[in-house]
């Protein structure tokens, strides 16, 4: 790694099984962490499942009508309060030599999808689009008081994260993304003043003329199954880094080695030239994925990015 954000990987094992947390409790958990972590997103408001592994997962969304906006209270912490920020500044000192650091946000798109449930959402956007526009800016709204105290830390950048799609198409059409998304993804991206990145699976194709209007440095994941990174460096190459493509679906988790070598490769062949391209997998780099597919990443890497 050349830096990180989200979670620092301290070796140890995740636990088998996790309570879920109060609302008391998260908010605690956010002001005073107890593991390094450059996270800075709102919890779900909803209704939430752990799997065996400890994986948490969203049963059912909270916010489905006017009434359940007095959860936005009980769930958001206060995006002011300074203990975090004094905490994640000790943690930059610590660690700032040594790695990039970037915080981890969110736009507010993926918070209010999640916590509406996408099949509320999108019958909201037709029987309430105003509950919809509310939802959405008001966790917009606490993102960019989070930001605003973030951009007085030494961090690097910035890495909003909020899903607008699956392999086959975004979950909005154009003209309902200029109307539900950017007016309230703008507000957040204006207060970011550092660079920053997008991060979005599925395929973005069909939004992306408004979505580069946002002004992000870099996109990612650039998901094989999703988007030809051929198609996106020649469109796209010239106005943002592109991060990613390394397919998670079998590459660095079914595949060999080899594979992975001869995929780095050509991908850096398909979009390297002129620069501008970040290798990284087509997502995260999961707790199933191979290590010796990861190592070899990170071997042909070092092996083909100097051209």
């Amino acid at each position: 790694m050349d830096g990180f954000g989200y979670h620092f990987p301290t070796g140890r094992a995740g636990a088998a099984s996790q309570a879920l947390q109060t609302s008391a409790s998260m908010k605690e958990s956010f002001y005073f962490p107890k593991k390094i972590t450059f996270d800075f997103v709102p919890p779900w408001i909803a209704d939430m499942g752990v799997e065996p592994s400890g994986r948490t997962f969203v049963k059912k969304g909270l916010l489905v009508d006017r009434d359940s906006l007095k959860l936005f209270d009980e769930f958001l912490p206060d995006p002011n309060h300074p203990a975090r920020y004094e905490q994640i500044a000790k943690w930059i000192e610590q660690y700032r030599e040594d790695y990039a650091v970037y915080a981890r946000i969110r736009l507010g798109t993926a918070s209010a999808i999640e916590s509406m449930g996408l099949d509320v959402f999108s019958l909201m956007m037709y029987d309430d689009p105003d509950l919809v526009k509310e939802i959405h800016r008001r966790f917009s709204e606490w993102s960019v008081q989070v930001v605003e105290n973030l951009n007085k830390l030494d961090l690097d950048f910035y890495w909003a994260n909020d899903d607008h799609a699956d392999t086959k198409m975004p979950w909005v059409n154009m003209e309902m993304y200029e109307e539900f998304f950017f007016p309230y993804q703008k507000m957040v991206a204006d207060a970011m003043k550092k660079p920053w990145a997008f991060h979005s699976d599925g395929n973005l194709f069909p939004i992306l003329p408004g979505l580069i209007k946002l002004g992000m440095n870099a996109i990612h994941p650039i998901q094989p199954a999703a988007m030809d990174i051929g198609r996106m460096k020649a469109e796209y190459g010239d106005k943002v880094c592109l991060i990613g493509n390394i397919d998670l679906d079998y590459t660095l988790t079914l595949g060999t080695p080899e594979e992975v070598d001869k995929e780095v490769k050509e991908r850096i062949a398909a979009a390297g030239k002129g620069g501008g391209y970040m290798i990284s997998s087509a997502n995260s780099l999961t707790d199933y994925c191979k290590i010796d597919n990861v190592w070899a990443m990170s071997k042909a890497l070092k092996k083909y990015g100097r051209y």
